[in-house]
């Protein structure tokens, strides 16, 4: 794979806004400021957000074999919840669920589904780095968009694209190109560039990782270990990396919030030792 599969994606996703013809300029009111929205509209809003996420959610089920093996589900879960706990968005029906693929994947979609590889566990080193990898999506959720209902017809273009062309681009093609139009639908919306929202993302996770009382390096030490891969595992998360790119800005960004974290007194761990022994089903799957 190479770049080409990204372009092809994002003419797809591009594809499918003009043909729903769908708005980025948000609503004025008519003193030419942003309508601010209301209490009904709140309510309105997030139903519509769970509603488009059960519906993608409903696609990825159709597409992809969920990983149910009880004691991971659990796992998932359990790291999950300990991260919303600390979240803005509490309104969210937050849900985690283990896709069985060899790709090194993870992704949001609206509505707080939360979407971590069997390829990402095996790649992982110990709980707090996938505490990382979930704590980024749980910050990608917590942008709203306050015309979600605009995004309906999007949404019913990029499931026919990701189910027609999907496959071409390998056993992750349908979830990357939903994955890359969910992103580009919510930055339109909220006016912020992917580079913003990435780095947004990443603030909000060292926080929640704190919280949990995770050790927020893993998102560092996370990145250092996707940039000193070996060419033999690139292709695994080439995908990924096209969402949630890793560049020097990135870099800069996270050590500044990390040294500015409040972490005096701050009981921390890695819990490597149980990640090894909880995830060594999964683990073994890849074992050569």
């Amino acid at each position: 794979m190479g770049f080409p599969f990204l372009r092809s994606c994002c003419c797809l996703v591009m594809l499918a806004m003009m043909v729903t013809g769908c708005s980025t300029v948000p609503q004025e009111d008519s003193s030419g400021s942003p309508a601010e929205e209301s209490e009904a509209d709140s309510d309105k809003n997030l139903s519509q957000e769970v509603a488009m996420g059960e519906k993608i959610h409903a696609h990825i089920l159709s597409s992809f074999y969920p990983y149910t093996e009880p004691g991971m589900v659990q796992y998932l879960n359990k790291i999950g919840k300990s991260l919303t706990a600390h979240v803005k968005r509490k309104d969210l029906p937050y849900r985690f669920t283990l896709i069985y693929n060899e790709k090194i994947y993870a992704t949001s979609s609206p509505g707080g589904f939360i979407y971590v590889t069997t390829g990402m566990i095996n790649f992982l080193d110990n709980e707090a780095e996938l505490a990382a990898v979930i704590a980024h999506e749980i910050g990608q959720s917590q942008f709203r968009d306050p015309r979600l209902s605009r995004s309906r017809k999007i949404l019913d273009e990029i499931t026919k694209t990701g189910t027609t062309v999907g496959p071409a681009f390998g056993s992750i093609g349908a979830l990357a190109v939903i994955g890359l139009a969910v992103v580009h639908m919510a930055v339109t919306a909220q006016d912020k560039s992917p580079e913003e929202r990435l780095l947004a993302s990443d603030r909000q996770a060292l926080h929640y990782l704190v919280e949990a009382g995770y050790d927020p390096q893993a998102l560092l030490d996370l990145l250092y270990k996707f940039l000193n891969a070996g060419e033999e595992i690139l292709p695994y998360f080439f995908d990924y990396y096209q969402s949630r790119p890793i560049t020097h800005e990135r870099f800069q960004s996270l050590q500044a919030t990390f040294s500015e974290l409040p972490l005096d007194g701050k009981r921390l761990s890695t819990y490597h030792n149980v990640y090894q022994e909880t995830t060594k089903g999964v683990r073994e799957i890849y074992q050569v």
